[in-house]
């Protein structure tokens, strides 16, 4: 199933279309004779007649019919069966049919009764003796079931107009006719052109849910017998009527006025001077005075009544083209669409704009297709109101832009070439978005709905242009290629090999040729599967991302490449460290989907290098707040370049949105220097060689801050470390080592990035329901204003209350391991530790170690898996980062029986934890045991047990006293025959591991 995420078209004063057209006739109750039934349905064929005119206009399933032969049998069948609309014919055998419509009133008050002749003349000799607290309404049968469907919108409008008034805005027209056979022939056509004309919105919707909700806004038709009638609904309606369609003669003060129309028409013009009126008669002398008021004039005697009227409502009201024409009403142009004219506004003789503004033609046109807000805004804008002409040109292409923007703002549009270039979110494909796309269309939909627009906290804030294949393709791939059941010995660069020869459909290239066509800006090809930053499983990093450059001249280089990314991206689905998450979730493999993202890059071309002046992740609860901070503050993460820095574990900026400049981790020189960005992530453009294939996967570059600085972008960020007065300056002018730190932005303010950090973590918080992490990249100029991406949001695991059972402590010497920064909640206990040999540890070892681990890992999970226990893992520095300098490089399958895990470095190895990085947002979604512990905080054979009695301790001297059960270079496998006893407490953040056979206090 598709996903839903799109909430409903809106206009921008947050009108929702599906909000109107609550009443619908579903069940329809036919009281007629065998032979009256008979005439109607020609020979049994009236069920599919209604069938044929709702498929052909698109609408929703037509209502079911249901005869009775008699009153009395009629009446039986509404105290059975709940029916929408009483269809009767004149002629009933068993009782009057004035005296049915009132038998049905008083069992089911308010349930419309409509009658239908099937001859003129018999209608005719009804109407002075039809009961109008009975009957709602007459109509007659002319052969045609345009007049069926007439019958049943007649009757929705009718039970839906006050709401759909109010809370739609939608418009109304008029018609004042008493005439049953003409008053039957017009609402059979308006009702057909009404609903063509909606098709052709239909046609301009994002999105199928969209489409079908824009044909709710058709303009709605309000009909009236008599003078005093039309003249309170003109009253109640004014505000929102298109036209008025009217009879000269009509009745007034009971008796027929053959002049009243006129007098109707003036009073109307009174409020409003341009509103469209057709006056009609069957005494064409009266032409002259409708001529005079300005009025379309037609002869009930011609031949082509109803083709006038069909002329009325598409030239005067806008039911089709625009038709540009020249003062004198020679036709120069025409438009279909917005779009079209938009385009056409461009060139357009002067005089015709000066023609069609000062009669409100542009305004009629664009209410006729229910832009409601844009018709308000161009309608004051008359020639009057500007010096030139140009101005009014102007005004109105910037109306239509805008206006073509907001339409399809938030929404999820699905694939359509008219539209391309508007949407910002596209859907290529009907099944699923997958889990990180559904978020990302969220925030598209979060952005648009927010009541400051464009701009959050001084800044302007938008997702890059969007594409997502959906799972559906994903599904046809394999199948198509049978990939579903690779074998598990497969290793993860055979199974990208197969990927990569297997077949795509014609379908999906055809529409990724059109994407690359018309995308020419470097390209993200990101993973988005059902499980990826879901509410229940919000795994993060597991799946391949490719940069695409994009550049190449050749546009069948540019399709190869986009292919192989989304192979590479379908493959890696299937790779060990994806199937050894899916088995610790519990998930069965094959209920993992692929859908797949296609998402502009942010950033700027320098040279051959391209990247965004910087990138991060914001996080709305911080897990190792400092000094004045909160956890409920948040925490940003933000580095040069792209945001690979930041969520493989690699050095980057971490500061508070609440308080930016307390940045406690860079508080000395030293540290700042130690801790500082010393190169960043960039896509290397314009190179003569193109990659394909697996290659794609190592498409970004890691550049020295020398190259910032050469291309203009270390300015925004960057300091200096003055060597003679041994002091950070922030200016580039002086010589010295050059440093990352973000304070033009966050001391002197050059962008308002906390503000906007602030705002748009509350935003996701609460649209969520939850803590948040947003990605995010931001661009400075040149020359604009700011602006600040938001690429995906995920759910975030933040500390939750505590789950023990009971307090307990323990005393110190029976403690392994304390620490005041661990995460989880509850009572674990362990049987199995790995730990590194620090004796034998080295920075440089770190690669060495994940690969040790990886195969220790291996016999972990045979020898676990029947007992379905995990181990406890402990080591120096960042567990999971891509920066072999910072910590051990691990993969999650290289981990993936851990159950708790510790981060406890040697003094003088000062690396902060991994908050932020993609491998901290899946261990706290595994809900595994995190403790971090302050560089040196580990006993030894030398320093004793106590270690200065620290309340952050590792007892390693009572681990290496212990018995392996198996042992590498750099790792110890214990295992206890009684359990380790771990202890989380999230809320306070306190976590305690007691050794084998102790007991609390």
């Amino acid at each position: 199933m598709a996903d839903s995420v799109s909430f409903g078209p809106r206009t921008r004063r947050g009108l929702r279309f599906h909000d109107l057209t609550w009443h619908r006739i579903s069940e329809v109750l036919l009281v007629s004779s065998p032979y009256d039934a008979f005439i109607l349905q020609q020979d049994g064929q009236l069920t599919e007649q209604m069938f044929d005119e709702y498929s052909d206009l698109s609408l929703p399933a037509p209502p079911r019919f249901t005869r009775a032969s008699t009153g009395v049998q009629a009446i039986r069948r509404l105290r059975e069966r709940k029916f929408d609309l009483v269809l009767t014919m004149t002629s009933l055998a068993d009782m009057d049919v004035n005296d049915f419509g009132r038998k049905v009133k008083k069992l089911r008050p308010g349930r419309p009764v409509v009658l239908l002749a099937l001859d003129r003349r018999e209608l005719h000799d009804l109407r002075g003796v039809i009961d109008r607290e009975a009957i709602d309404a007459a109509f007659l049968w002319s052969g045609d079931p345009k007049i069926l469907l007439a019958i049943i919108k007649y009757v929705e409008d009718r039970e839906n107009l006050e709401h759909d008034v109010e809370h739609g805005d939608v418009n109304v027209i008029l018609v004042v006719e008493d005439s049953p056979a003409y008053y039957s022939s017009f609402l059979g056509l308006l009702y057909h052109e009404l609903t063509v004309q909606s098709l052709a919105l239909y046609r301009e919707g994002a999105n199928a849910f969209q489409r079908q909700m824009y044909m709710n806004a058709r303009p709605r038709i309000v009909h009236a017998t008599s003078y005093e009638e039309g003249a309170e609904l003109f009253k109640r309606y004014r505000q929102h009527m298109l036209a008025i369609i009217c009879d000269v003669g009509i009745p007034r003060r009971g008796e027929l006025d053959e002049s009243a129309g006129f007098d109707f028409i003036q009073a109307a013009r009174t409020y409003n001077s341009d509103l469209p009126v057709l006056l009609q008669s069957a005494d064409p002398e009266h032409r002259e005075t409708a001529d005079k008021l300005h009025a379309d004039f037609i002869d009930k005697n011609a031949h082509d009544l109803l083709e006038s009227i069909r002329r009325f409502l598409r030239e005067d009201l806008g039911f089709g083209d625009f038709v540009f024409r020249s003062p004198d009403g020679h036709e120069l142009d025409r438009a279909r669409n917005l779009r079209e004219l938009e385009e056409k506004l461009e060139n357009i003789d002067g005089e015709s704009i000066r023609y069609h503004s000062s009669h409100n033609h542009f305004s009629m046109w664009l209410m006729a297709r229910s832009k409601f807000e844009l018709a308000r805004q161009i309608r004051p804008g008359k020639v009057s109101d500007f010096p030139t002409i140009e101005g009014t040109r102007e005004l109105l292409i910037e109306r239509l832009r805008d206006a073509r923007r907001q339409a399809h703002r938030g929404e999820v549009a699905d694939f359509d070439r008219r539209h391309f270039d508007q949407d910002d979110f596209i859907r290529l494909g009907k099944g699923s978005l997958g889990g990180k796309a559904r978020g990302i269309a969220f925030l598209n939909r979060t952005l648009a709905d927010s009541s400051e627009e464009d701009e959050l906290g001084g800044m302007r804030v938008k997702l890059p242009k969007t594409i997502v294949i959906t799972t559906e393709h994903f599904d046809e791939f394999l199948d198509r290629n049978h990939l579903r059941q690779l074998p598990r010995e497969v290793d993860d660069g055979e199974i990208r090999r197969r990927f990569l020869a297997a077949k795509m459909s014609d379908r999906l290239c055809e529409e990724l040729e059109y994407v690359v066509g018309h995308l020419r800006s470097p390209l993200a090809v990101r993973s988005s599967s059902l499980l990826e930053d879901s509410l229940h499983q919000r795994l993060a990093g597991l799946y391949d991302t490719v940069m695409l450059t994009n550049d190449a001249a050749d546009p069948k280089i540019r399709l190869r490449q986009l292919g192989d990314a989304v192979k590479l991206v379908y493959a890696s689905t299937f790779t060990r460290d994806a199937r050894s998450y899916s088995r610790s979730t519990g998930k069965l493999e094959e209920e993992e989907k692929m859908a797949v993202i296609l998402q502009e890059l942010v950033g700027r071309r320098y040279g051959d290098r391209f990247y965004p002046a910087f990138s991060g992740v914001a996080q709305s609860f911080n897990f190792y707040p400092v000094g004045p901070q909160r956890p409920e503050d948040g925490v940003v993460h933000v580095a040069l370049g792209f945001g690979r820095t930041v969520v493989e574990g690699g050095l980057a900026l971490r500061f508070d949105p609440e308080h930016p400049d307390v940045l406690p981790q860079l508080a000395g020189v030293k540290t700042f220097l130690d801790r500082s960005q010393r190169s960043f992530f960039g896509l290397e453009m314009g190179s003569h060689k193109r990659p394909r294939g697996i290659e794609l996967l190592s498409s970004l570059h890691c550049f020295d801050l020398a190259a910032a600085e050469q291309d203009g972008t270390l300015k925004a960020v960057g300091s200096v470390y003055s060597v003679e007065d041994r002091v950070i300056r922030d200016d580039l002018t002086i010589s010295g080592p050059r440093l990352v730190t973000f304070n033009n932005i966050l001391k002197h303010r050059a962008i308002p990035l906390p503000a906007v950090m602030r705002k748009v973590l509350a935003l996701g918080k609460h649209g969520l329901g939850r803590q948040v992490e947003i990605e995010f990249a931001g661009e400075l100029g040149p020359g604009g204003k700011p602006t600040l991406y938001l690429l995906q949001i995920r759910p975030f695991a933040a500390r939750g209350p505590a789950v023990l059972r009971k307090r307990q402590r323990y005393r110190r010497r029976d403690r392994l391991c304390s620490s005041t920064a661990g995460l989880g909640n509850g009572i674990e206990e362990i049987h199995d530790c790995v730990y590194v040999r620090y004796d034998r540890w080295q920075a440089a070892d770190n690669p060495k170690i994940a690969e040790e681990i990886g195969r220790l890992n291996q016999s972990l999970n045979e020898t676990l898996e029947d007992e379905k226990r995990g181990y406890l893992l402990i080591g120096p520095g960042r567990w999971g980062t891509a920066d072999p300098n910072l910590g051990i490089p691990v993969r999650w399958s290289q981990i993936s029986r851990a159950k708790v895990i510790v981060e406890a470095s040697p003094e003088g190895y000062d690396v902060e934890p991994s908050q932020g990085t993609h491998f901290f947002q899946n261990m706290t979604s595994l809900e595994l045991g995190y403790l971090t512990l302050p560089p040196g905080a580990l006993s030894s054979s030398k320093s004793g047990p106590d270690i200065d009695d620290r309340e952050d301790f590792l007892d390693l001297a009572w681990l290496d006293a212990q018995g392996s059960f198996r042992e590498t270079r750099h790792l110890r496998w214990l295992r206890f025959e009684e359990p380790l006893t771990v202890m989380l407490d999230g809320r306070r953040g306190r976590a305690v591991i007691a050794k084998p056979g102790t007991d609390p206090d």
